[in-house]
């Protein structure tokens, strides 16, 4: 036991990947408070591999209840589009990188729209070389989310014959299914957490 425990402190992950799969996951959001006396990161590092196992475990339950002929698998399409804004700049402006837009398949439109900031946010420090100027204090995120297959259906004045993209959704006026905010503050903690990880 004392072997697997010390090769599963080997194996632990950075906060931001535990945060990645918990919206992966659909799970609920989780109130990280545990020992005062222990360091953050280590609480909430421990509070959130015990929510993620237990509702795993849950979900394993409800998926074993649904039967797996009636079980749908991750077939839906949906569009991103990353934006920011800052104190400089009025509304919200398309982020840079071709990381700040695209296309996935999942579940849901609020899975997508969690789990991609972390995922965009991780890419820009990846690549901090590039945008090292732009990833400034002030600077807010937001990610918009439309699932193609419903707007598609409903009449809107995009371009007929243009295709389906988050720019198309967004040029059209078309209001996204989910969306999800960074603030600033959220945007350096997870920085933070990011550089902590790291080292």
């Amino acid at each position: 036991m004392t072997d697997d425990l010390t090769d599963a402190r080997n194996r632990l992950v950075p906060l931001y990947r535990l945060h990645q799969v918990a919206a992966l996951l659909n799970m609920p959001r989780l109130d990280t408070t545990t020992n005062p006396d222990e360091p953050l990161s280590s609480r909430q590092q421990a509070a959130l591999y015990a929510g993620i196992a237990n509702w795993a475990r849950l979900s394993a339950e409800a998926a074993e209840q649904v039967g797996e002929s009636d079980f749908p698998g991750v077939t839906e399409r949906f569009v991103y589009l990353i934006e920011y804004t800052d104190q400089h700049s009025r509304g919200w402006h398309p982020a840079p990188s071709k990381q700040s837009q695209g296309v996935v398949l999942a579940d849901a439109a609020e899975t997508v729209a969690q789990s991609i900031l972390p995922t965009y946010i991780t890419y820009l420090v990846e690549h901090r070389d590039d945008f090292q100027l732009w990833l400034v204090d002030s600077l807010s995120l937001r990610a918009n989310v439309w699932h193609v297959e419903t707007t598609e259906m409903h009449p809107h004045d995009h371009c007929p014959n243009c295709p389906s993209s988050a720019h198309t959704f967004d040029r059209a006026k078309v209001s996204p299914h989910a969306v999800e905010v960074r603030t600033p503050v959220q945007i350096q903690q997870f920085l933070y957490q990011l550089s902590a990880g790291a080292s």
